[in-house]
């Protein structure tokens, strides 16, 4: 995804000042990077944006924290650590989380993606993982974040959030395969 440029300062301290309009462009600027994030964690709509919203409070909140820099990177985070506690939130959390198993890595073949699916497609992939295996697959995999910080981040044990990172693994590559098959036999028939 291509960022627009930063903000300018004005527009910051409107927008942290209170200023409607203020809050209102930046939110504008801000919503692509919001919505990327939270259709990587959730299906539903309602819940991307009570994600979105709650993740841009906390930036017009934050706003006087900010320094200078790299602002999409900021707002990246904030998202990322709202989903985070929206997950902690959960009811179900602490059952969700707590899985030390062994994994089987079996090889499967490699194929080139993104050149196989469309993006929509590898968006419907992810979204079919559990709960804790698309966020912690996300954490690692998209947002960069070692399975030590993870680990930090959830409360769980670094095992913990590896396994969940193998397991979404194991059910990409039996999906990619499986799509990939029905695609070859589709162009055969």
């Amino acid at each position: 995804m291509i960022m627009s440029q930063e903000p300018q300062t004005a527009l910051l301290l409107a927008a942290a000042s209170g200023e409607r309009r203020a809050q209102l462009a930046l939110y504008e600027l801000c919503y692509p990077v919001l919505i990327s994030a939270a259709r990587r964690y959730y299906h539903n709509t309602d819940e991307q944006m009570t994600v979105i919203n709650n993740a841009f409070i906390k930036v017009i909140l934050n706003l006087e924290s900010y320094e200078k820099g790299r602002f999409f990177s900021w707002v990246k985070r904030i998202i990322s650590n709202e989903i985070i506690d929206e997950y902690r939130r959960n009811k179900r959390y602490n059952e969700l989380y707590r899985f030390d198993a062994p994994v089987e890595e079996r090889s499967t073949p490699d194929y080139q993606i993104d050149q196989i699916f469309s993006q929509e497609q590898l968006q419907r992939m992810l979204l079919s993982l559990s709960e804790p295996a698309r966020l912690v697959f996300n954490l690692f995999a998209i947002e960069g974040f070692s399975h030590k910080e993870i680990a930090q981040m959830l409360g769980v044990t670094e095992e913990t959030s590896k396994w969940h990172t193998k397991m979404a693994r194991k059910k990409l590559r039996e999906l990619i395969v499986q799509s990939h098959e029905q695609t070859s036999q589709r162009s055969v028939g």
